[in-house]
């Protein structure tokens, strides 16, 4: 059960979204934690005392708690939510969640595009042509979903490392590992046309397909 977006207007983070993206791409994770009144030395309570919000009310050794927030983009802004994790109430990493139908992957790719070009970059699907992530220098991974003509960005996701042998969660969170092991890979452009081709709405997933498709090996 997802805790419901207070009604409350997201605060305004003096970052903007290209400098966000950076530091994922970057450094693997979100450093300006200060920005998003977040400190990472804080436990699980201390956070919740600071007006951070449960993304779930499941109890366990592994929570997410979430608060919403906007960034500066192109004149207006970009609503997220920033949704960090703990493991045994201590601070892990964070991951972000643009808001529904507001931040296009084909933003995101000529970001990197422009700004990293030599920034590795892998595809993955999942089961169609209707969703999938790519995963940026093998560390972030970028999970997107079709809506209509257009790809959006679904989530963010950064790792961080835990011991292998550990309890509640071995290994840690390894963005490239869960993808290898939930999706498959993609990474050819003829493949993407075929599972459009495929697609119960095949001429809104071929124009999807369109924006995005010079980011795609050409194979």
């Amino acid at each position: 059960m997802t805790v419901p977006h207070s009604t409350a207007p997201p605060s305004p983070i003096p970052l903007s979204l290209h400098a966000l993206l950076a530091e994922f791409a970057d450094h693997g994770r979100l450093l300006s934690t200060a920005s998003f009144g977040l400190d990472p030395q804080w436990d699980l309570d201390a956070a919740l005392a600071h007006g951070w919000q449960r993304s779930s009310l499941q109890p366990g050794p592994v929570q997410q708690l979430e608060r919403d927030a906007r960034l500066p983009h192109r004149g207006g802004w970009q609503a997220l939510t920033l949704k960090p994790f703990y493991l045994r109430g201590a601070y892990l990493a964070a991951s972000l969640a643009p808001w529904p139908r507001t931040l296009p992957l084909a933003t995101v790719l000529r970001w990197r595009a422009r700004r990293r070009p030599a920034l590795r970059i892998e595809w993955f699907e999942f089961g169609g042509a209707d969703q999938g992530a790519v995963l940026l220098g093998g560390r972030v991974g970028v999970h997107f979903l079709r809506r209509g003509r257009r790809y959006f960005v679904e989530s963010v996701e950064a790792g961080a490392a835990a011991a292998a042998d550990d309890p509640d969660l071995p290994g840690g969170l390894d963005a490239a590992r869960w993808l290898r092991r939930l999706m498959a890979p993609c990474d050819g452009l003829a493949r993407w046309r075929a599972l459009a081709a495929q697609d119960r709405h095949p001429r809104a997933a071929a124009q999807a397909l369109r924006e995005i498709a010079r980011h795609l090996p050409q194979r």
